[in-house]
């Protein structure tokens, strides 16, 4: 039986997705205590990265917001995750991240953009 945050969203039209495993050296959530931490989402959908680049540069404002619904459909399945599938046990919402990448960048060019100490 769905809880009364699920039934909201369905009610909505809004199908939260798989959360997503993750795709480097981190772990997508964190729980301590009562709280749950979770990581920066980043606009993943079906396993892609979806509408990389600058708002106004790369891509459209309406991109840019369906980049950030997309990165917070993600927190919320990473939350579900956490709490084996219960929303409802969700007291309140402390902080929100959400990361938007501009564009990949290679090892190499990631050397040259480290800053050097002497």
């Amino acid at each position: 039986m769905a809880g009364h945050i699920e039934a909201r969203l369905t009610e909505l039209g809004i199908e939260l997705p798989t959360a997503a495993a993750p795709v480097a050296n981190y772990v997508p959530y964190v729980i301590t205590g009562n709280l749950v931490f979770v990581s920066g989402q980043v606009p993943l959908a079906g396993g892609e990265l979806q509408l990389p680049g600058r708002v106004g540069e790369d891509v459209s404002a309406e991109d840019g917001q369906n980049a950030a619904r997309i990165c917070a459909l993600n927190l919320l399945a990473q939350v579900k995750a956490a709490l084996d599938g219960d929303l409802d046990r969700v007291a309140r919402v402390v902080r929100l991240g959400a990361l938007s990448i501009r564009r990949l960048i290679s090892p190499a060019s990631r050397k040259s953009l480290t800053p050097h100490r002497t």
